[in-house]
């Protein structure tokens, strides 16, 4: 990790607060066009108070390291993607998730579909929906592929839908009960009957919380 730090010292800048390097550290796990909301950061970073977020934003803004998009969401940009990536050494989501929590009892639930999944139409219907205490994160969509995030306000626990593709959806959940699961892809199934798509559901885990 040295190496990579030593390699983009220039790239990014040596007076980072922790703070500013956690938002950074956030967004280089996920997809280059990730689009956070602020309140979806907020609580990644285990609701950091609100001004002190702010500031940090607005100073990485400042610096180029990230970018806002018209909806006011927060991302890195095609330019600092890699460059980030790389200072940070990282393996993706999974792995940052499994990083943060040994104890993670993962549960993979995948739905699959004869006829092609309107990606983008699906996710722009799930982006923003609240699920009891589960709150949106952020999301990112292409016409092929995306992937959206909840996180709970009090335990941190995560829903994730790791992959939307033309033909299956995977909702990967880490310490979420079976009746939440259940309600989130209900919620999908009514999405896609409007879409005269119907799913089939298969689990792909023998653990799930309780």
């Amino acid at each position: 990790m040295e190496d990579y730090r030593q390699d983009n010292e220039d790239f990014v800048p040596e007076y980072l607060s922790r703070l500013e390097e956690s938002v950074l550290e956030e967004l280089s796990v996920r997809e280059k066009n990730y689009n956070f909301r602020f309140n979806g950061l907020r609580r990644l970073l285990r609701d950091v108070h609100q001004q002190k977020l702010t500031r940090a934003l607005e100073r990485l803004q400042e610096d180029r390291l990230i970018q806002q998009s018209p909806d006011g969401g927060y991302g890195l940009g095609n330019e600092t993607y890699d460059k980030i990536r790389e200072y940070f050494d990282n393996q993706g989501l999974v792995h940052h998730y499994q990083e943060q929590n040994k104890d993670l009892n993962r549960f993979l639930t995948i739905i699959t579909s004869e006829k092609e999944i309107p990606v983008e139409n699906l996710v722009q219907r799930l982006a923003g929906k609240y699920f009891g205490y589960y709150r949106f994160v952020g999301h990112y969509s292409t016409n092929k592929k995306g992937r959206l995030e909840w996180i709970h306000v009090e335990d941190h626990s995560k829903i994730l839908i790791s992959t939307i593709s033309e033909r299956e959806i995977e909702i990967e959940s880490y310490n979420v009960n079976s009746n939440t699961i259940e309600r989130f892809i209900q919620l999908i199934r009514q999405i896609m009957v409007n879409h005269h798509i119907f799913l089939q559901i298969r689990e792909n885990n023998p653990s799930h919380p309780n």
